[in-house]
């Protein structure tokens, strides 16, 4: 089966390893920041330049990591099995109970900031 990855431009700075959602402007993506985002992908871990930090800045085209399991980068200290959603800068934290979970952790991460291995989740219901 092939994978499909759209051809994105980002809409800001995307840093490597952070979930992206659409923007308001047509095959243009951003970092997601919120557990109610579509999200349509998470960005490898390249960078624009070898003397840059991000992935992306805004006009830059944004690769994004073609299976359903990604590398993410962690805001808090998450266990293995647990829900995850996007928060701020395109990381992830655990689920809260009015949210759902759009990624499982298939390992830890100990600390803000650390990239870890995760699944990510099919689709669900929108209410």
């Amino acid at each position: 089966m092939l994978q499909f990855s759209p051809n994105l431009v980002a809409g800001g700075t995307i840093l490597p390893y952070r979930v992206v959602k659409m923007d308001t402007t047509a095959f243009q993506g951003v970092a997601s920041t919120a557990a109610g985002d579509f999200v349509v992908g998470v960005a490898d871990g390249s960078t624009r330049r070898f003397d840059s930090a991000n992935h992306a800045d805004t006009g830059d085209p944004i690769s994004l990591q073609p299976s359903n399991c990604v590398q993410l980068t962690a805001s808090t200290s998450i266990t293995a099995g647990q829900g995850l959603m996007p928060t701020t800068a395109g990381k992830v934290t655990p689920v809260t109970s009015t949210n759902t979970a759009l990624f499982v952790a298939l390992e830890g991460a100990g600390a803000d900031g650390q990239i870890f291995w995760a699944y990510r989740l099919p689709a669900t219901k929108v209410s």
